[in-house]
C-alpha cells in the first residue's frame, strides 16, 4: 500500500482534478489540485517540478474565472519554481 502521503496519489488526485477542470467543474477541480499539493509539498519539497505542475493548473482554473490577481500569484510561484528546478 503507498499510504496517503505518497507521491502516486498526489498525482491521483491532481489527475482528477485535470478532468474536473476540463469539464468545467471549478470548485472540486481546485479541491483535488489543493489535495494534491498537500501532499506533493509534504513528500517532494516546495521547490519540486511537480508542485509547479499543481500551481499552474489551479493558476488555470482562477485565469478562466477571471480572477486574475490569484491566477498571476499561482502562474508566478509555479514560474519560480520552473527557473529553479530546471
Amino acid at each position: 500500500a503507498l499510504g496517503e502521503d505518497h507521491p502516486d496519489v498526489a498525482t491521483t488526485y491532481h489527475n482528477m482534478g485535470g478532468v474536473y477542470d476540463r469539464q468545467g467543474k471549478d470548485e472540486i477541480a481546485l479541491e483535488l489540485y489543493v489535495k494534491g499539493l498537500a501532499i506533493r509539498i509534504k513528500a517532494l519539497g516546495e521547490d519540486h517540478p511537480d508542485v509547479a505542475t499543481t500551481y499552474h493548473n489551479m493558476g488555470g482554473v482562477y485565469d478562466r474565472q477571471g480572477k486574475d490577481e490569484i491566477a498571476l500569484e499561482l502562474y508566478v510561484k509555479g514560474l519560480a519554481i520552473r527557473i529553479k528546478a530546471l
